[in-house]
């Protein structure tokens, strides 16, 4: 099974070696923490081959509830990227690419943050959590649009498509804004299906309002755009009702991000965060889009289309045999999901991602919701008995849990606030600032400074704080204790770039060894439940020679704040 899984991640480009090895080696059936992490949903697929449990869950509120239970009891993955930006700005309610997502992350910031002493992280947590039960029963009312006159097994068999493929994965493993887009995507699926049963102009003013909903959750779903222009035109009618449909449709979905876009820059331009466009104009190296002669380039589309593959278990080569084998008996329903796949792929191929596939996985793990689309119409109505495709669902979570411990570095976490251990008993501590070593190596077995007093609060690099031996890589321990002036919950945000490591008192609470040139963030609650000075441990490797290591803390007594000198001390 490694072997294969070895072939198929080796498909991505500029993926280490190491870090598949890593990856591969924490996804491991024998790692219990694995195990724990595929447990929620694999217990939920087992579960749907008994019929009593179908027909419970076939009012979609209560598939909702009992369905969306993994993003309550798993962690949000650590940030990698774009997701710590959002941590950072949750206290502006605009990010202008995804004004709606920074709006929700906004006001649950705002009403857990003080009252509760929940971290910015947790906030955010929250609120795509909230966004993740009504994503679960929008899937819900889909399968009964889609298959009404089928029993409740089959509908329970679509939403668990979409629920262990990949796009569950960004649901609650990655805090970013996309997946409170995908609640929207499926609204706008649903709208969709009942405009295309009946095609009146209300109808097309709400399915196009559902996907100007998405838009405004997160700009992707704007590439969908052509989706819904089609959708407009396939239900029978005259050429001018046709057309009426389509500029009422398209006049609904230009007009209401017009309106939010106006009222934002007239009536609260304050709150805006990252400039007026953020990065709608393209990613991190500002442009939005590929040349075309690049597109047809092997090395440009292969890496996408084979991550799509990945992204969507062995479900996404299901959808494609629906697209092929579609064209024998063409419904309108069929030309409309084809016209959404070929919309959705357009944006894998036009948009120019900062770091490929790999890295802005978030964007190529929700472009598979067409594909499993696809593959519902193909699985569903088969007469295969529920136990027979209960494999493709097990090993589809396996798959996409997988690639979360690849992006991750670890699988994820059940929600538990870390306790630590007792704090030191004896010795004086009597040295401000931890105890810094640098190292050439990665192992940090070969000094190559004299341990000095130091905080892990710095720029490194030109510009900022000198380090030995400039232009090659580098790494260093930080070793002392944290001074814990009172029991309580206390939240440590950890950034720094590539191999990232932090123990405190008997806890590692950061292992984020991933031995890719990315910038990583972490946040972590420790739980003290006495004052005292605590063992703390931090270690960094990178080859970036412009790169942060900073180290904040926030507990309910006092907001985050950089560690000081006065924070820590050592022997």
């Amino acid at each position: 099974m490694h072997e294969i899984l070895r072939s198929l991640f080796s498909w991505i480009p500029a993926q280490n070696a190491a870090v598949t090895s890593h990856g591969l080696a924490a996804a491991s059936l024998t790692s219990p923490e694995f195990l724990l992490a595929c447990a929620p949903l694999m217990v939920l697929c087992v579960l749907s081959v008994i019929p009593l449990w179908a027909r419970l869950n076939d009012s979609p509120w209560i598939f909702a509830i009992t369905h969306s239970l993994p993003f309550f009891l798993l962690t949000f993955q650590d940030s990698l990227g774009d997701a710590g930006q959002v941590i950072d700005g949750v206290g502006a309610r605009y990010h202008m690419s995804e004004p709606l997502a920074s709006l929700a992350h906004y006001w649950f910031f705002r009403l857990l943050h003080e009252p509760f002493n929940i971290g910015a992280k947790e906030a955010i947590a929250w609120s795509t959590r909230a966004g993740g039960v009504l994503y679960v029963f929008f899937i819900a009312q889909v399968s009964l649009r889609l298959y009404p006159d089928l029993s409740p097994t089959r509908r329970l068999l679509h939403r668990l498509l979409f629920l262990t493929a990949g796009v569950s994965l960004l649901t609650y493993g990655y805090v970013e804004n996309p997946p409170l887009a995908l609640l929207g995507e499926q609204l706008w699926i649903c709208a969709t299906l009942v405009f295309l049963n009946k095609p009146s102009y209300l109808n097309a003013i709400l399915t196009a309002a559902a996907l100007s909903l998405a838009t405004a959750t997160h700009g992707r779903a704007g590439f969908l755009f052509p989706a819904l222009a089609l959708a407009l035109i396939i239900p029978r009618g005259s050429i001018v009702t046709r057309a009426l449909r389509l500029i009422t449709g398209c006049s609904a979905y230009f007009g209401l991000l017009a309106g939010l876009v106006g009222y934002i820059f007239y009536i609260e331009p304050n709150h805006i965060s990252g400039g007026h466009y953020g990065n709608v104009t393209g990613g991190g190296n500002r442009q939005m889009f590929v040349a075309l002669s690049t597109i047809i380039t092997r090395d440009h589309w292969e890496p996408y289309i084979r991550s799509l593959l990945i992204a969507g278990g062995i479900l996404a080569p299901v959808g494609l045999v629906r697209l092929i084998t579609m064209w024998r008996n063409l419904s309108g329903l069929d030309l409309w999901c084809a016209g959404y796949l070929l919309a959705d792929l357009t944006f894998l191929l036009l948009w120019e991602f900062d770091y490929g596939p790999y890295l802005d996985w978030d964007l190529v793990f929700s472009s598979v919701v067409p594909l499993i689309l696809l593959a519902s119409r193909v699985l569903v109505p088969s007469r295969a008995p529920a136990v027979l495709l209960l494999p493709f669902l097990l090993i589809t979570v396996y798959l996409t849990n997988t690639y979360a411990v690849m992006a991750n570095g670890a699988p994820l976490s059940p929600t538990l606030v870390t306790r630590s251990g007792p704090p030191m008993t004896t010795g004086p501590c009597a040295q401000e600032g931890l105890l810094r070593t640098y190292f050439e190596d990665p192992l940090l077995t070969q000094p190559i400074s004299s341990p000095e007093s130091d905080v892990p609060h710095h720029e490194y690099g030109p510009g900022g704080v000198h380090i030995p031996n400039p232009g090659r890589p580098v790494g260093a321990t930080f070793d002392g204790f944290i001074k814990i002036s009172e029991a309580g919950r206390y939240r440590f945000f950890l950034i720094g770039q590539r191999n990232v490591r932090m123990r405190i008192g008997d806890r590692t609470v950061v292992d984020k060894w991933i031995d890719y040139e990315w910038r990583v963030g972490a946040e972590r609650e420790i739980r003290f439940d006495t004052p005292g000075n605590y063992p703390i441990r931090i270690e960094f490797y990178t080859a970036n020679q412009g790169f942060p290591l900073m180290l904040e803390i926030e507990s309910a007594r006092y907001p985050r704040r950089k560690i000081t000198i006065n924070d820590v001390c050592h022997d």
